[in-house]
């Protein structure tokens, strides 16, 4: 079996010329290092492209030597390790494009399916009797007049974030005072930037939050009291990835914990990991903190088998996982293209080992599957 071809696709590669030579931005440079440094030791080609690297003469990639990347152009990939974090339409039918004009010249295989809408994956995980009580109430923001009614449900208010969202950006909370009659809505825009507002009536409310949300499609959620004693939020994020034999692994676990008062825990908002059980561990006691943290860990299981039942296979998932004050533990979002911030040196960078093993171990099933025929 030759080398392995690894194209690592990515939205934007930044190539600024300067004074002392050309300088490369990747969007996640330590990852992509480590990741070239392990695949060198493998028999793997580890490049980086982006749709702009596709051109008439081939297929231009970004390899790593030393500590450096050069451009050079590349073979066709084996597998693509699909990376895309886009910031607009423009880019993910430029990623589109670029993977569909590759296809028709070599049928690599994909790491990763994508997944469908927030709503979608909602709908099939209930599916899943057994999944069910960790799933909290999810709806389509269809009409604006369903915040009122929802907020004279759930007291603590409620949670609209877009259905294809990423990063904690566009999620707001909103709440109804009933004392003062005050609607109040706080979190982040789509610029990732803070936003606090308050209205004195239903209408203003919705006004505002109508030019907010634009023509974007939205969920809305129960607010869940997902927060330590000195109100972080905070959530348990679960790594689960394939091994070398391509079966579903628990690769870790971390907590991330927010700023006081804020509304998510994303690290790209500026929260900061942690080890989980010490953290729950202080809310509620070794044992209890334990058991909590176990069950996490098998319901991340039975989500990922799911998952694959409905959209096809992955080769790793991203868990997050709030827990409120009581002990109860809600399943909050799947994520195909999971950050490695959160899980930077965990188990020796097992993080980063595993994809390359389910690369070369789907590498080895296209190889014997041609051997069959």
């Amino acid at each position: 079996m030759g080398k392995l071809n690894l194209g690592v696709i990515v939205a934007k590669i930044d190539v600024q010329n300067q004074v002392e030579g050309v300088h490369i931005v990747m969007p996640e440079p330590i990852f992509y290092k480590e990741l070239a440094r392990s695949a060198a030791m493998q028999n793997i080609d580890v490049y980086i492209f982006s749709p702009s690297e596709w051109t008439e003469q081939g297929l231009y990639g970004f390899r790593l030597y030393g500590n450096v990347w050069r451009r050079e152009i590349v073979q066709l990939p084996d597998i693509v390790y699909d990376r895309c974090f886009f910031t607009n339409a423009r880019q993910r039918q430029a990623c589109e494009d670029t993977l569909d004009a590759i296809k028709r010249k070599k049928n690599y295989k994909l790491f990763n399916n994508n997944l469908p809408s927030k709503l979608m994956v909602y709908e099939a995980l209930r599916t899943v009797e057994e999944l069910i009580p960790y799933l909290p109430h999810t709806e389509q923001l269809s009409k604006l007049s369903i915040v009122p009614r929802w907020l004279s449900i759930y007291t603590d208010g409620v949670v609209v974030k877009p259905a294809a969202g990423m990063h904690g950006k566009g999620v707001l909370h909103i709440t109804h005072d009933r004392t003062t009659m005050q609607y109040v809505i706080r979190g982040r825009n789509l610029r990732n930037e803070r936003v606090d507002a308050c209205f004195s009536n239903e209408l203003n409310a919705l006004k505002w939050l109508y030019r907010f949300k634009k023509e974007l499609a939205y969920l809305i959620q129960p607010y869940l009291v997902l927060r330590t004693e000195d109100q972080k939020p905070f959530d348990i994020r679960v790594l689960m990835q394939k091994d070398a034999a391509g079966v579903w692994q628990l690769t870790g676990s971390m907590a991330r914990v927010g700023f006081s008062n804020g509304l998510t825990s994303n690290i790209h908002g500026g929260g900061e990991a942690s080890e989980p059980l010490p953290l729950l561990a202080a809310k509620m006691g070794d044992y209890k903190a334990e058991r909590l943290l176990n069950k996490i860990h098998m319901i991340s299981g039975q989500t990922v088998s799911a998952i694959e039942s409905h959209f096809g296979r992955f080769g790793e998932l991203a868990l997050d996982f709030g827990i409120t004050p009581q002990g109860s533990i809600w399943l909050l979002e799947c994520n195909s293209k999971p950050g490695r911030q959160a899980f930077s040196g965990v188990n020796n960078n097992l993080e980063n080992e595993r994809p390359l093993q389910y690369a070369k171990h789907l590498q080895q099933r296209v190889t014997a599957n041609q051997i069959v025929i």
